[in-house]
């Protein structure tokens, strides 16, 4: 009996002992989690300690971007090539990939066109021999007193329009690459660069309103063209410094300007093209690579500047909680100018000067609301 009574002595002190301790529990403890003590509005001590304060300042906007991209041949540098009479390919000279200096032969065809022209050429060369006697004698006879001024005039114009016509000829043959003695045509490069597409073969049959059968391009300049979201498109303009970083040279940065944007939209993609001219005078630079687009630039606007964190997304508006004293703090509704990174501007709600918690505030947010 003793030793029951002496248990039931126990079990009675220990729920004793947990009343007692659940009793020294502050019964205002979620009122404390919010920062606000049982007395007063006031932020707690403890809360004030693991607040952060900031002070809103007016800052030069600024826009930071990393935008993905790839490299592309600068097609204000791309040349086609096409043939000049109609005919048949007897050799090709060049592959893709091949550099070509201007006036280099890219391929030879043979062409039933040729012989007519060789013949409007004779033709014109022999007319010409003739307007030139016919000329000689005019102007004997004018001398003479046989031919008038006017019969003079008119074997002058005769000549030069033989002449012109020649010439036209001469053009036309230096052109098509047609030598004297040859039945056939060389097609040549216009331009210094490398061959990028080709779209014959020995043997192929050519007509001059069938397309390029060759496409040059002048790599010493590429274009790096970057895709803009559309909620970045706001963030970037003409005339934007940028560096470049490729996966093939991660060590090394590229620097050019923005020369050029799109005026439409990829329906697929949703982003809108930018375009980055780059010197590439050692060719290491590929079409086809991919790309980093890096923007930072300083806009002469100045607008209240915040840490990003501190704002508070709620029912479709962004707000602060505005910090006048540990026991005066506000709710105060902005408006986003811009977001970049880890800082926000301003356009309205708060001025510089004005002091925000940009730490916790979540809780004091909650506590101002409920007030409301």
């Amino acid at each position: 009996m003793e030793i029951t009574h002496l248990l039931k002595s126990i079990v009675f002190l220990g729920l004793l002992g947990l009343l007692l301790s659940g009793c020294g529990d502050d019964p205002e403890s979620p009122v404390t989690e919010t920062g606000v003590t049982s007395d007063d509005d006031c932020l707690s001590e403890s809360m004030i300690d693991r607040i952060s304060i900031e002070e809103v300042t007016k800052q030069r906007m600024v826009r930071s971007l990393s935008l993905p991209g790839n490299i592309e041949v600068n097609k204000d540098r791309v040349f086609r090539v096409h043939p000049t009479a109609s005919g048949i390919i007897t050799d090709v000279h060049v592959r893709v990939g091949d550099r070509v200096q201007r006036g280099q032969v890219l391929a030879t065809v043979q062409s039933p066109d040729i012989a007519a022209f060789k013949r409007d050429l004779r033709s014109a060369r022999s007319e010409r021999e003739l307007a030139k006697r016919n000329l000689s004698l005019a102007e004997s006879l004018f001398e003479g007193g046989v031919y008038s001024e006017r019969d003079l005039l008119e074997a002058k114009k005769e000549l030069e329009r033989i002449d012109s016509e020649l010439e036209r000829l001469s053009e036309e043959q230096q052109v098509l690459g047609i030598e004297e003695d040859q039945k056939s045509y060389t097609i040549r490069a216009p331009e210094s660069g490398f061959i990028v597409e080709r779209n014959i073969n020995p043997g192929t049959r050519l007509s001059p309103d069938e397309g390029h059968v060759f496409k040059i391009s002048d790599l010493r300049n590429v274009w790096v063209v970057a895709n803009v979201s559309e909620s970045d498109i706001a963030n970037i303009r003409i005339g934007d410094t940028v560096s470049i970083r490729t996966l093939a040279f991660q060590d090394r940065y590229f620097h050019g300007e923005i020369v050029r944007m799109s005026n439409t939209i990829d329906p697929n993609r949703r982003t809108m093209e930018a375009i980055v001219e780059l010197p590439n005078p050692d060719f290491i630079l590929k079409p086809g690579m991919f790309a980093n687009i890096f923007l930072h630039a300083e806009d002469d606007e100045y607008y209240a500047q915040i840490p990003s964190r501190a704002l508070i997304f709620d029912e479709n508006e962004y707000y602060v909680v505005v910090y006048n004293s540990d026991c005066d703090q506000e709710i105060r509704k902005v408006e986003i100018r811009r977001r970049n990174g880890d800082n926000t501007y301003l356009k309205s709600g708060i001025i510089e000067g004005e002091k925000i918690i940009s730490n916790r505030h979540i809780l004091v947010y909650n506590r101002l609301a409920a007030q409301q």
